[in-house]
């Protein structure tokens, strides 16, 4: 069987360099005020900047022969702040439902990297790259959320929710009868380097001046990722997933949730998780540390490892 097609699939997809977006410095500050609205449903504001950066990368697919591919490169999304988050003022408003505010910056990238499927011969993926989310705010700025003198009901309410979901599936081999090999270099982070100032007073009615502030991270990484049918599944990851929150460092730290002067609050958190694995239905397993050896299966050659896309393996 001719593989040329395979080997073409396979180079052809190996330098793909991923997805990018990023929030400039000068855009990605708010700045909402709302205040002396009367009636109903009035002075309402949302800001809302989202960047959904997806990458599949590699891609390569073979019947009968070999299926190589490999990734340099990832989806990451950047809003970078050059004066501060959001600042958000909703005052003197009355009536019902007036003056609420809402800033929700949204960062979705995805990044299922390497992609080799082959059947009835080898699958070898190779991927340096990942996702990544971060927002931040340069010279350590904080979000700054102001209500007060709002008269009605459900009227100055303020809700910050910064989401970053990176999730990053790397490796990816599949192989039906052959060797399945993967190895990858990356992972899945989410950074938020902030706090929130939040100042809530003189609120009189129902519902009124209630504020929110909650920053979302959900990093998943599914690590390794070889699965072989009647041959050897090899999976190689160097990375993991990574979920941190940094408080500004001007201030030590601080994030100061203020409602008639009576409460100082500080609060941060910072959490990662590593996973590495490769699946295999029928034959055998190796599952290494970061730079191991990847051994061939039923259609291999002897020990190597997935190689950079320069170099791509190009099967039987």
């Amino acid at each position: 069987m001719n593989n040329n097609w395979a080997r073409r699939a396979g180079q052809t997809s190996a330098l793909a360099a991923g997805a990018l977006l990023v929030a400039g410095t000068g855009a990605a500050h708010a700045d909402a005020v709302s205040h002396d609205n009367v009636g109903a449903g009035n002075g309402n504001q949302v800001i809302a900047p989202i960047q959904a950066p997806i990458n599949i990368c590699g891609n390569a697919l073979a019947i009968l022969g070999a299926a190589n591919a490999g990734c340099v490169g990832g989806a990451s999304a950047t809003n970078n702040a050059e004066t501060g988050g959001a600042d958000l003022h909703s005052h003197d408003n009355v009536g019902l439902l007036n003056g609420n505010q809402v800033y929700l910056p949204v960062q979705a990238p995805v990044d299922i990297s390497g992609n080799a499927g082959a059947a009835g011969g080898a699958a070898n993926a190779y991927s340096t790259g990942g996702s990544s989310a971060v927002i931040e705010e340069s010279g350590h700025v904080e979000e700054s959320l102001h209500t007060h003198d709002n008269v009605g009901a459900l009227s100055g309410n303020q809700a910050e929710v910064p989401v970053q979901i990176p999730i990053n599936a790397c490796g990816n081999a599949v192989a039906a009868g052959g060797a399945a090999n993967a190895s990858c270099e990356g992972g899945a982070d989410a950074t938020y380097n902030g706090s929130a100032d939040l100042h809530s007073h003189d609120n009189v009615g129902l519902g009124n001046g209630n504020q929110l502030f909650a920053p979302i991270q959900v990093p998943i990484n599914v690590c390794g990722n070889a699965i072989a049918v009647l041959g050897a599944a090899n999976a190689s990851c160097e990375g993991g997933s990574s979920a941190v929150i940094n408080p500004p460092e001007e201030d030590g730290g601080k994030g100061d949730w203020d409602k008639g002067g009576k409460w100082d609050t500080h609060a941060w958190a910072e959490q990662s998780d590593v996973v590495e694995e490769s699946l295999p239905l029928v034959g055998d397993l190796t599952s290494t540390v970061p730079g191991a050896d990847i051994v061939d299966g039923l259609l291999g050659t002897g020990p190597q490892q997935p190689v950079v896309p320069a170099n791509l393996v190009q099967g039987v």
